[in-house]
């Protein structure tokens, strides 16, 4: 089968919420756009339970309501945390953030990715963009004004820019030959929900404790969503554990902050590895999300980094119908400026995790001085947190 004469302007290839994201940012400018996700659509019910958890920054939000969906989402189990406190277990460094002193409506927002993925689908179906579920891709054609996709179905969908939104191990970007640079942490992260003694205080609390890093997120029903991110076979012999262990072992792991731990989820866990491809894109072809970069998630930035990869594809892209979102000039503009962002937070990362996670005398001494010297510092807490939120407005 031959591709249409008449090549769509943006085929997204990946259905998460970055992929669709995109997806939606550029159906609503008047491209003509085709989103192919291999799972089946998503479909999120208030009755399920609790599934994968993100954080989302101001700047996230601020693109949610660009995109018209930020109610809905927030609706569906989201919920905003307005404190935030982050210490360390082997030295007296504390530091704690509160909105109200910062001058911001809230620090961020916990939000399922279910329920986030399933409400940009249902606003994409309110558009004109042709939704692909079920469906893999076989093959590429590239040409001067278009790439090919060839689907298994036989069907062929032509692409003037094809973005690569199909997580970190990206088929599209092996395809097209893009190196990327691994940074094995030699760690997981586990993850559950668990309900707590003492109430969460529209708090995310995290603990430093070496190689060890614990974060409770607060969740609308009361309860908290946990990423304990450890060593490889620490992780295995968390994740062997019985529920009362497991339970009394994140109490521990807390300090005992939020008391005992009154129930526990299943249990899953994931590899940690951060990534950085060498380009973000390639002729008509541009890597988004975690196709083009994954981080530690100890400052729960991972989905705000992609989602600013769509706020700056978005800015960049010529609207309209009949314009190329190509254009080799917004492409390596939207290169240059998402790779040094992502760049300089995967460094921050990899420094902040060493810089808790070391045990030598001369530098947990320091980690303690700076850490109450920020947090006695209004100036530089709000430098610090406004990073982290990214820009307002």
């Amino acid at each position: 089968m031959k591709a249409s004469p008449d090549p769509f302007d943006c085929v997204v290839v990946g259905g998460g919420a970055v992929g669709a994201a995109v997806a939606l940012g550029m159906a609503q400018t008047g491209h003509r756009v085709a989103l192919v996700e291999r799972k089946p659509r998503p479909v999120f019910a208030d009755t399920a339970p609790v599934t994968r958890v993100a954080t989302l920054n101001a700047a996230s939000m601020a693109l949610l309501e660009h995109l018209g969906v930020a109610e809905s989402v927030l609706r569906r189990r989201g919920h905003a945390f307005y404190r935030m406190a982050v210490w360390d277990a082997n030295s007296s460094a504390e530091l704690t953030f509160d909105a109200d002193e910062l001058g911001v409506p809230a620090l961020g927002w916990t939000v399922e990715h279910l329920a986030l993925e399933a409400t940009l689908w249902e606003a994409l179906e309110a558009t004109e963009a042709v939704l692909l579920p079920d469906t893999r891709w076989r093959a590429l054609d590239w040409r001067p004004d278009r790439i090919d996709l060839h689907l298994e179905d036989r069907r062929v969908l032509g692409a003037r820019l094809l973005v690569a939104a199909d997580g970190a191990e990206s088929p599209l970007r092996a395809r097209a030959g893009i190196p990327v640079r691994r940074h094995p942490y030699h760690a997981k992260g586990v993850v559950a929900t668990v309900s707590t003694r003492f109430p969460h205080q529209d708090t995310a609390w995290q603990r430093f404790n070496q190689e060890q890093i614990l974060a409770f997120l607060p969740l609308a029903d009361g309860r908290c969503s946990i990423v304990w991110s450890q060593p490889e076979f620490d992780a295995e012999d968390v994740l062997e554990l019985d529920d009362a262990s497991f339970a009394a072992a994140l109490r521990d792991a807390l300090g005992g902050r939020l008391g005992e731990i009154e129930s526990v989820s299943p249990r899953a866990a994931w590899e940690l590895v951060g990534r950085q491809a060498q380009d973000y894109s390639r002729g008509r072809l541009v890597l988004v999300g975690d196709a083009a970069h994954t981080i530690h998630p100890l400052a729960g930035q991972g989905l705000n980094l992609g989602l600013a990869d769509v706020r700056e594809l978005l800015r960049l892209s010529p609207a309209g119908p009949g314009s190329d979102p190509a254009s080799p000039a917004a492409l390596s503009a939207y290169t240059r400026s998402r790779r040094v962002e992502n760049e300089t937070m995967l460094r921050s990362m990899e420094a902040l995790r060493w810089l808790f996670g070391s045990s030598l005398p001369l530098v947990a001494s320091a980690r303690a001085l700076g850490v109450t010297q920020v947090d006695r510092t209004l100036a530089l807490k709000r430098f610090f947190a406004l990073r982290a939120l990214g820009p307002q407005g």
